[in-house]
């Protein structure tokens, strides 16, 4: 039987003895309606949830009847845990520890949250699910798509700002993608959107939001400036990078400006290598062989389907058997550097035949290696562009 509350099992099993008693079988049962094979096994072990139409047909098909079914229920429950909403994504708690539910394929997966409580977990999806709600007063797709950007941002810093000692990419793919793809934090007029192909968007969007509202403000205090600029501002901005044709305005996502505005990197923001980088990585080597800085800053997801999904990145072990991957940022500088925020990630082994390094960040202090890298990346521009000047 499936993690359901006693009410429901109770109902599960009230069918299953229903259609015993009526002498049918599960494939009976199943070619009559016309579902596929193991729906009935499915419905009566709790592991997936009939809706209340196919609820309905299942006891009109079996031959009980409402009185008979629903009898009681409520009153052999009352001493029990109280029914849940069917989320895709919730918490329990388990001692000072937080175990986060979520179905990932055909696993109910859990993941393991040190030091943290259900309440929590609820400020993280209030914050999602609060920013998504201002959808209902727009009907301009460019405010939709700064709504659901600004929404995921702040549930993801609530997320780190409670957890700090988290893992920030697992707190990324584990909490906030699937609270984002759970239907109902999101306003009633979108349950038929497919929110696993919205993510792919409103992901992105929101992990450059993230990128620049963590950093802005240090930066600033350095005299640099990062941005996601848009329209003319972003024309104008790329029109001083002088790299040609490897120039692809649309791959470029966020910038960094120093004093008057001039231009001296661009931030290459993806939450896996999973994702598209047969455009990003051209440029950048352009970008990086012209003097500017053009680090990749990623969140390094990876894992797979299982009951305890480990997060483990895609850039493998440091030393001996290295990834494609991994060789094309240390040794080919396909990037200034790699700034990975997953914990898992296994910084570059220095050594004289590494190009770039792949360094580890979180999100407790800003002032961190990536910014230092950014004042690094204008410094070394300041002094390619005085060598060009003389």
């Amino acid at each position: 039987m499936a993690d359901n509350s006693p009410m429901v099992q109770q109902l599960l099993e009230r069918l299953k003895v229903a259609r015993e008693a009526a002498g049918m079988t599960p494939e009976e049962l199943a070619n009559d309606l016309i579902l596929g094979p193991g729906w009935i096994e499915r419905f009566e072990s709790g592991e997936s949830i009939p809706d209340i139409d196919t609820l309905f047909v299942l006891m009109r098909r079996i031959g009980i009847q409402s009185e008979t079914m629903f009898a009681g229920l409520l009153e052999e429950a009352e001493d029990s845990s109280p029914a849940e909403l069917n989320r895709l994504v919730r918490g329990e708690q388990d001692g000072d520890d937080l175990v986060v539910h979520f179905q990932y394929a055909n696993y109910d997966a859990k993941y393991r949250l040190a030091d943290a409580t259900v309440e929590e977990l609820e400020e993280v999806f209030l914050a999602l699910r609060n920013g998504l709600a201002r959808l209902v007063a727009t009907d301009s797709g460019d405010d939709e798509k700064q709504i659901k950007t600004n929404a995921v941002a702040a549930a993801f810093l609530k997320a780190v700002e409670l957890w700090p000692s988290a893992n920030p990419s697992d707190l990324w793919w584990f909490v906030v993608y699937r609270a984002f793809c759970d239907p109902y934090n999101h306003p009633a007029q979108y349950a038929r959107l497919s929110f696993e192909q919205s993510w792919k968007r409103t992901g992105g969007w929101a992990l450059e939001e993230i990128v620049v509202r963590h950093y802005g403000p240090t930066l600033k205090k350095r005299g640099l400036n990062i941005e996601i600029a848009t329209g003319k501002r972003k024309n104008d901005l790329l029109s001083q990078l002088d790299i040609g044709r490897k120039l692809i305005t649309d791959k470029v996502d966020v910038i960094l400006t120093g004093p008057d505005d001039e231009v001296f990197g661009v931030i290459h923001v993806k939450a896996s290598f999973a994702e598209r980088r047969t455009d990003d990585v051209p440029m950048s080597e352009a970008l990086v062989k012209t003097g500017y800085f053009s680090p990749l800053w990623t969140m390094d997801c990876k894992s797979v389907p299982s009951a305890n999904p480990n997060n483990r990145g895609e850039l493998g072990t440091a030393d001996g058997s290295r990834s494609e991957k991994r060789i094309g940022i240390e040794n080919d500088g396909e990037f200034s550097a790699c700034y990975s925020y997953n914990h898992n990630t296994k910084a570059t082994i220095q050594d004289a035949s590494k190009t770039a390094a792949i360094v580890l960040c979180d999100f407790n202090d800003p002032d961190d290696a990536f910014v230092q890298g950014a004042v690094a990346g204008w410094e070394n521009y300041k002094s390619r562009r005085e060598e060009r000047g003389r």
